[in-house]
């Protein structure tokens, strides 16, 4: 059963555009650690160009659950991150792009965001980009809404449609606006939802370019899938 989930998960991922991007919605208590787990594992295996954007360390609290439950976490170490303000140095950040001032007013840290980008083509003609603490982002911004709609316009409407990357965004919308999530869910093209509830965790299509995607699900065993993780995970 872990296997299927694994593949049918993996087939689905493989399945979006370049010039999109899915939508990652979960809980502060959903096991999200171990589907970003998997999204880099079957990644790495696939030999497919990966970047992590990590806003305020959110990378550090997933390897972090990651170890806690037993898995072997040193794939995350050779993924080159672009940092969004934190403090941590989680992944290969030093190798590509220093961390981004998130302090500063939106037009200049989004511009400096912009050139850590640029760098970033100019290695990889395409590349795979995974996005973890858009949340903590947002959050930052709900209370004025003027800085919150040009951080949707000009950095995530601006991501829809650039060829040559796509990715994925872990997104915990239980520490968001009602209105925020609805504003995100306009822009992307695909929105994936994380349950959990009696050890069964379930994937449900909630938004898709697809119409006939709409509603479907993917269930697991959480447990199983927990320990099928550390089986398969490297050894160093």
């Amino acid at each position: 059963m872990t296997k299927e989930f694994e593949l049918s998960l993996w087939n689905y991922m493989k399945d979006i555009k370049w010039g999109e991007y899915i939508v990652i919605k979960h809980t502060s208590s959903d096991p999200t650690h171990l589907l970003f787990y998997m999204l880099i594992k079957q990644l790495q295996e696939d030999n497919t160009p990966v970047i992590i954007v990590d806003v305020l360390d959110k990378l550090h609290l997933f390897k972090t659950h990651l170890m806690t439950a037993g898995i072997e976490t040193s794939i995350v170490n050779d993924i080159p991150v672009i940092k969004l303000g934190g403090i941590k140095h989680t992944g290969n950040i030093m190798s590509l792009i220093e961390r981004v001032d998130i302090s500063q007013d939106i037009p200049i840290w989004t511009r400096h965001y912009r050139e850590a980008l640029h760098r970033v083509e100019e290695r990889f003609s395409n590349y795979i980009k995974i996005m973890v603490g858009v949340d903590a982002l947002l959050q930052l911004y709900e209370e004025n809404i003027w800085d919150l709609n040009i951080l949707m316009l000009s950095g995530f409407a601006n991501m829809i449609g650039d060829k040559r990357s796509k990715g994925f965004i872990f997104l915990n919308h239980s520490t968001l606006k009602p209105t925020t999530i609805l504003k995100l869910e306009e822009i992307f093209t695909r929105i994936l939802s994380v349950g959990l509830e009696k050890n069964t965790l379930t994937l449900s299509i909630e938004k898709s370019i697809n119409f006939s995607e709409y509603k479907k699900e993917i269930k697991v065993n959480a447990q199983e899938l927990q320990d099928y993780l550390i089986g398969s995970s490297p050894i160093k």
